[in-house]
């Protein structure tokens, strides 16, 4: 018997389908601009149908040819005419102003989205793809690292990093549990290079005495969420990252990837930013 979604799941879907202007803004450039193709390709098929069942309502179209009422559509959407076709009935008439106010209420929408996506500020952040838990410094610890691709200044960065399980309640109620892990540094006051999260895994720590067994049987997630002004566009910006149970590596290590020129420069090779030395003791 095929399980049933989640209902977190359903209620996602459903949310960005009764929100499309936040749905159009989460899309990327290459869904954007596909799903801007398909809306153009449907508008003028719906409108090269509706001259292809009025007969005669285009002038200089070959009779029966839908290609024609079709081209003659995206002519008239795009309100360019190039003078052969042109309406030639009343009801061609009708479906050409119908069309024409369509188009131009389009092309506004259009300009709308891609401006505020463009105005948008946004941060372009590198995370490693997993994170390790190491003893470090005679400590347990949770660290993952970050790198900021721009090369700009993001000042007073702040991070965040949270633990997400599934547990049970005192009454025996299935629930999320929501656990914050303090970092050992939380701000940065120049984020241009790297930035490595460090958690220390005290006895207080939600991850304390946990293994990888037991955070997928948690179906565990680590959030990080980072938060700067951004100096070039003089705005806030935002991102984070998930990682999952999966994701975490135990008694690994980060591949060092900062090094220093004869001239004294800091120098981040950024080929081994996602490689972890693994094999030692967990």
């Amino acid at each position: 018997m095929a399980r049933a979604p989640r209902i977190g799941t359903v209620l996602r879907h459903m949310g960005r389908w009764q929100d499309p202007y936040h749905l159009v803004l989460s899309l990327t450039w290459l869904q954007f601009f596909g799903v801007l193709v398909l809306a153009f390709v449907l508008v003028n098929l719906v409108f090269g149908t509706l001259y292809w069942v009025f007969p005669d309502s285009v002038a200089n179209a070959r009779p029966g040819a839908y290609m024609d009422r079709f081209f003659f559509s995206v002519e008239t959407l795009a309100t360019v005419g190039y003078g052969v076709m042109a309406p030639a009935t009343l009801a061609g008439h009708i479906v050409a102003s119908v069309e024409i106010l369509t188009g131009m209420v389009g092309i506004a929408l259009t300009t709308g989205l891609v401006f505020a996506r463009f105005s948008r500020p946004t941060a372009r952040i590198l995370f490693s793809r997993r994170a390790v838990i190491r003893d470090f410094d005679g400590r347990r610890v949770l660290m993952l690292r970050m790198a900021n691709e721009r090369r700009n200044r993001i000042v007073e960065a702040t991070a965040t990093l949270t633990l997400v399980r599934s547990e049970i309640s005192i009454d025996g109620e299935a629930i999320v549990g929501l656990h914050d892990l303090p970092l050992s540094r939380d701000r940065n006051p120049v984020f241009t290079l790297t930035w490595t999260l460090i958690h220390v895994i005290g006895d207080t720590s939600p991850l304390h005495g946990l293994d990888h067994a037991r955070l997928t049987a948690d179906r565990s997630r680590l959030v990080v969420s980072v938060t700067g002004h951004d100096e070039t566009v003089a705005a806030t910006v935002f991102t984070g990252n998930e990682y999952g149970a999966a994701d975490v590596v135990f008694g690994g290590r980060f591949a060092d990837i900062l090094h220093m020129t004869p001239e004294g420069d800091r120098v981040v090779d950024m080929t081994r930013f996602h490689e972890i030395d693994e094999g030692l003791s967990s």
